[in-house]
């Protein structure tokens, strides 16, 4: 040192940099680093110990957190439509009995109900199951004499939800201020499994066990008429059939069902897309229109209806719209002496433009003709094919939507972490690209896809046959909660420390802001918001819908890319909302190495 100052070097400028590798930590004010674990609830908000009984339920289907969340809210729910969604991972069940007509599938579709007590704050993981009887999900609860009972993984694993949309129910957050952290202590085998594990089918999946994101795809993407479209047993046939191609048939069909919504109004399962709007400006509530809409439903929200029970339209009305006979929503209904002040609830559904045709030519001097006010028949003009039409007979630009774009939900919604069989860890992320191509019309138009993006660390980071010590550590720029409602993802640093040695890093790693599914709540109950352990996600490869499995279904792009699992041992798994440093994950380290060496 003296030498240093001898020759005028003292003035040194030292910059610290974290883009490599480092094995020490610095104290503030010449004191020590804190090393202290976490604080429960405020950061460490999930633990599960496989040896501890406290986490399991009436049985090991269910498993639930030794802690939860500080600002966790559940004031209680009744999920009537869970069966929707619910069966296709095992979280409701059904046998397929005698009748091919299977009513226990259509009694496990809508009338199923899970309830969700008050104040229960834990997260609470299902055992994954299966419908198609094409996979097995074993799972077993083992004893070590030194670690105790741990988690076997034999091709099955654990799933939850943490937050339901468009209710109050959240045990953990959608985002954090500025770090989050997964611990795991797992051992890596080679396990005898059966042949029909989900890794057979999908090799390229094997060793995922942790995922986060929406669990699946929207199931109504797309309309399912059912297996009776040809001859069916016992079900609606076309006239001439003679042989018998599907005996699997439920009714009623999917399209002959609704649910009702917010303010009693019919939400159909099919396409297209609806959701529910309460509007209160005047200018659109106030003016001379006829009300033409149905009587509000009277039954419970989430009641499941058929088709007959859903109509409330008067027989021989006529609505003033478009299109003669089709149901006005209500707006410009009212007056000063009826309006409520309540506002009007309409039920907006997407549609598509089916008709470039320019308005301003086709409006013009036609004249309608008929009898009745209710008649909207052919138009005159003067035959230039210009025009020629009426607010009666022109049949509009746009028609409803018969598929939704179930890709718009999984970008950046779907992340899993895996080992591979060579001994590296990383991760696997559906995220968009995007390229110009050249439409129908000559127009260059952008078209986006979804992609895969993963990365991996050198190999042999994660030893076979032995206990390790794998945290998942996320660290971006801080934000309050005020900012985190309305800003953009933001870049962070991800990285993953086995035995507590930092094994990978990726530098600009984008954060997950898990959302919900652009479908109505009531149809997506327990898909988005989702956490898996010990394994990836099904995707759509157990989906079960009216008239059974729709094919449509099979092979998108969770299914393809996360259908896999964990082979081995999983003792812990915690969670933390605040950032697990060096110091504090060493410290956990060697806390808990007597128990695993």
């Amino acid at each position: 040192m003296g030498n240093i100052k001898n020759y005028n070097f003292n003035k040194l400028d030292l910059k610290l940099s974290n883009s490599d590798y480092w094995d020490f930590f610095l104290g503030n004010d010449e004191g020590e680093p804190d090393c202290s674990p976490l604080a429960f609830g405020t950061c460490q908000v999930v633990w599960y110990d496989f040896n501890n009984p406290l986490i399991y339920g009436n049985t090991t289907e269910d498993i639930y957190s030794l802690v939860y969340w500080d600002k966790a809210v559940n004031t209680g729910y009744t999920l009537n439509t869970i069966g929707l969604t619910g069966i296709d991972n095992g979280r409701i069940t059904f046998e397929k009995g005698l009748d091919p007509t299977n009513p226990e599938l259509l009694d496990a579709l809508t009338g199923s109900t899970l309830i969700i007590p008050q104040n229960d704050m834990r997260l609470n993981l299902h055992r994954v199951t299966g419908t198609t009887g094409n996979f097995s999900y074993e799972t077993n609860i083992i004893s070590n004499p030194v670690v105790g009972d741990t988690l076997e993984l034999k091709g099955g694993f654990y799933q939850g939800f943490y937050k339901i949309d468009g209710e109050t129910y959240e045990v953990l957050p959608t985002r954090v201020d500025n770090a989050w952290s997964a611990e795991f202590w797992l051992k890596r085998e080679n396990l005898q499994t059966q042949n029909n594990i989900l890794n057979n089918t999908y090799p390229n999946n094997k060793g995922f066990f942790f995922y986060m994101g929406t669990r699946a795809e929207n199931k109504f993407w797309n309309i399912w008429e059912g297996a009776d479209t040809g001859c069916t047993a016992a079900c609606i046939a076309d006239t001439g059939c003679t042989d018998v191609v599907s005996t699997f048939c439920t009714i009623p069909k999917e399209s002959e069902i609704s649910i009702v919504g917010d303010y009693g109004l019919a939400i159909p399962l099919d396409p297209p897309q609806t959701e529910i709007d309460l509007i209160t400006n005047g200018f659109l509530i106030y003016g001379r229109a006829h009300d033409g809409r149905p009587e509000k439903l009277t039954q419970l929200e989430g009641t499941v209806l058929y088709m007959s029970a859903t109509t409330g339209t008067t027989s021989g009305s006529c609505n003033v719209c478009r299109v003669c006979n089709e149901n006005h929503d209500g707006l410009g209904t009212q007056t000063v002496c009826t309006y409520d002040g309540n506002g009007i609830a309409v039920l907006k559904t997407s549609e598509v433009l089916t008709n470039n045709t320019n308005p301003f030519l086709i409006y013009g001097r036609a004249t309608k003709f008929g009898i009745s006010h209710c008649s909207c028949s052919a138009c005159n003009g003067p035959s230039d094919n210009l025009g020629n039409e009426t607010v009666c007979s022109f049949s509009g630009r746009t028609s409803p939507q018969t598929e939704v774009d179930y890709k718009a939900d999984i970008i950046d919604n779907a992340l899993g972490f895996r080992i591979k069989d060579d001994g590296s860890i990383g991760y696997r992320l559906l995220t968009v690209t995007g390229h110009c191509e050249t439409n129908q019309y000559g127009e260059k138009v952008y078209v986006s896809g979804v992609t895969v993006e993963e990365k991996y660390s050198e190999p042999n980071m994660v030893s076979l046959d032995e206990w390790s010590y794998v945290v998942i550590r996320f660290v971006t720029n801080y934000e309050d909660p005020c900012e985190l409602k309305v800003s953009k993802p933001r870049k962070g640093k991800l990285m993953i420390y086995v035995n507590g040695f930092l094994k990978f890093i990726e530098d600009e790693f984008d954060e997950l802001v898990a959302r919900r599914l652009h479908e109505y709540k009531l149809k997506q109950v327990g898909v988005p918001f989702n956490f898996s352990l010990g394994g990836g996600s099904q995707g759509l490869v157990e989906s079960q819908t009216f008239d059974g499995l729709d094919p449509n279904d099979r092979g998108l792009p969770i299914e393809e890319n996360f259908a896999g699992t964990f082979i081995g041992q999983i003792s812990q798994f915690k969670f933390n909302i605040c950032d697990l440093s060096l110091c504090k994950l060493r410290n956990q380290y060697n806390s808990d190495l007597p128990r695993y060496s």
